[in-house]
């Protein structure tokens, strides 16, 4: 049986689905090219935002302001990419498709499939971490497990950066517990043990003293004249004497550091000891 082929028709089909192809194919490079100028502009423009932030006197201002455009960055992001998505299927006529699998399945199902519950729990909590300011870019926090200075807050994580120079990434639905330093002033507490066996008293009065002739040299960073607690607990073998200071904003680990080091360099110079733990072995006679 001999097959009449019209290879014209072959070839003018063939090369039709040629050209249809690379249309799409320019059209969906023009897509992404036209999204990647977006989000590179949106990046430019949050960033300049930002910097100008800096430059703002009012303190809360310039911090709700750079929260406010690193959120901005964020939604933009996901908005941008979505549609750009979206216009990619439509042109590769999967719209039809991509319609018919959303019907079928279920959206509840669909959302739960591809694990999009927690994503939207993460995206929630942002919105009321931004609503009741609990902290912004630039303060000093601890989230749960994790402490650092935040850099970014984003729709569905917060981002921080530690004194070791790591970033940690935290999603949003798992911020349990906020404590934010970046408040007027921090508390900054020294334990000093003690030993039994020296005067308490006596021992009570040299940390004071250093501690008065810190807040005398330090007064910038410190809010209060120093509160030194003569007796805080007694322990298996120290007694606990304890000092408060109330320290300008996120200086007081600074303080912490400084007195703690002073407070042993005077023992030294006074004779007086810092108790540790020791063991005492006694050996039975032969």
């Amino acid at each position: 049986m001999k097959l009449n082929i019209d290879w014209d028709k072959v070839l003018n089909e063939l090369n039709d689905s040629i050209v249809t192809l690379l249309k799409d194919i320019l059209v969906i490079i023009l897509i992404w090219l036209f999204a990647r100028f977006l989000l590179n502009r949106l990046t430019a423009m949050t960033t300049k935002m930002m910097e100008k932030a800096k430059d703002i006197d009012d303190k809360n201002k310039s911090k709700d302001l750079a929260t406010s455009m690193t959120l901005v960055r964020s939604v933009g992001r996901y908005i941008i990419t979505f549609v750009a998505i979206i216009l990619v299927v439509n042109q590769l006529g999967f719209q039809n498709l991509f319609s018919n699998v959303i019907t079928a399945a279920g959206i509840g199902a669909l959302v739960i499939s591809l694990g999009a519950q927690s994503i939207i729990q993460d995206m929630l909590a942002g919105l009321f971490i931004m609503f009741e300011r609990q902290y912004g870019v630039g303060d000093y926090v601890k989230l749960g497990d994790f402490e650092g200075t935040v850099t970014s807050i984003a729709m569905r994580c917060t981002y921080l950066t530690n004194f070791r120079g790591e970033k940690i990434i935290v999603p949003n639905g798992q911020i349990k517990s906020v404590i934010n330093y970046s408040n007027e002033f921090n508390m900054a507490i020294i334990q000093v043990p003690t030993a039994y066996e020296d005067n308490t008293r006596a021992v009570y009065e040299v940390i004071r003293d250093e501690a008065q002739k810190y807040y005398e040299e330090n007064k910038e960073i410190c809010y209060d004249v120093p509160n030194v607690v003569a007796i805080t607990s007694y322990d298996s073998s120290s007694v606990q004497i304890s000092v408060y200071i109330k320290a300008k904003e996120r200086n007081h680990y600074k303080i912490q550091n400084e007195l703690r080091f002073r407070i042993k360099e005077r023992f030294d110079n006074e004779g007086i000891s810092i108790p540790y733990d020791q063991i005492v072995v006694h050996q039975g006679e032969k």
